[in-house]
C-alpha cells in the first residue's frame, strides 16, 4: 500500500499463533520506519526491516493484549526505538506474559512505555505525525493512529466485525460509542487496518457492518 505522494508505505505482517497484524509504516524520505503492534515474531520483524534498509524509530501500541506485544521487548532491546501506549493499558501490558500462558502461548516481558498517549496527542514520524484517538471498549486503553489517509484501529473493528468487549476491561456499548464517534466520522475513504484480517474502509464498514445494521435504517 502507498501513502500519498508516496511518502510513506503500510506492509501488513500477520505474525504468531493468532495471526495478529503487525503494521510496518516506511518513511520513504528519511528510511525510517514506526512499527505497530509487533505482536510476534520479533527476529522476523527485524528482518523485514533490515531488507528494506529501514532504521526503526517508534513502536506504536494499540492495546495491551499479549497477542499484540510480544515482540515489543525484543525490538526495543535491539534497536532503543521509544515504545508509545495508553496509560490505560499499562496494567494489561505488564500481564502479557501471564496471560499468553493461559493460552499456551509464550509471551516475552513487555518493557513499559517510553511515552503515554492521550486522545489527540501526535507523534511525529517522516514529513507528518501519527494521530492518537483514544477509542476504548475492547480495552480501556486501546487507541487509533491516524497517518497519511490509514487509520491503524487495533482490535476495535474488523472488515464485517467488530472488537471482543467480554475480556476484561471491555465494555459494548463504549466500543460502540468508539467507532461511532471517532471512527465513523472520518473520511469514507481513511483505510482501516486492523488487528486482524483484512483491511477495510470506513465508508465500506459504515455501508456494510452488520454490527451498525440499526444505524443505516434510521
Amino acid at each position: 500500500m502507498t501513502g500519498a505522494e508516496a511518502a510513506y508505505r503500510v506492509h501488513v505482517l500477520p505474525v504468531g499463533p493468532l495471526q495478529e497484524n503487525c503494521s510496518v509504516v516506511e518513511h520513504a524520505g528519511s528510511r525510517r520506519a514506526a512499527v505497530i503492534d509487533p505482536g510476534d515474531e520479533g527476529e522476523a520483524i527485524l528482518e523485514f526491516l533490515s531488507e528494506r534498509g529501514l532504521t526503526l524509530s517508534a513502536i506504536l501500541v494499540t492495546h495491551g493484549h499479549f497477542d499484540h506485544v510480544g515482540a515489543v521487548g525484543l525490538l526495543k532491546t535491539r534497536t532503543g526505538a521509544k515504545i508509545f501506549a495508553h496509560a490505560g493499558d499499562v496494567e494489561l501490558m505488564k500481564m502479557a506474559s501471564k496471560a499468553g500462558a493461559t493460552y499456551g502461548i509464550t509471551v516475552a516481558s513487555v518493557p513499559p512505555p517510553d511515552g503515554l498517549v492521550g486522545d489527540g496527542d501526535t507523534i511525529p514520524f517522516g514529513d507528518g505525525a501519527f494521530k492518537v484517538l483514544h477509542t476504548p471498549g475492547h480495552s480501556p486503553g486501546s487507541v487509533t493512529y491516524l497517518l497519511d489517509g490509514w487509520a491503524f484501529v487495533g482490535d476495535l473493528v474488523f472488515a464485517g466485525s467488530i472488537g471482543r468487549t467480554d475480556l476484561p476491561g471491555g465494555s459494548m456499548p463504549t466500543l460502540m460509542r468508539s467507532i461511532r464517534e471517532k471512527i465513523f466520522t472520518l473520511d469514507d475513504g481513511v483505510e482501516l487496518v486492523p488487528g486482524h484480517g483484512p483491511d477495510t474502509t470506513v465508508g465500506h464498514e459504515k455501508r456494510s457492518n452488520p454490527f451498525f445494521e440499526g444505524d443505516r435504517k434510521r
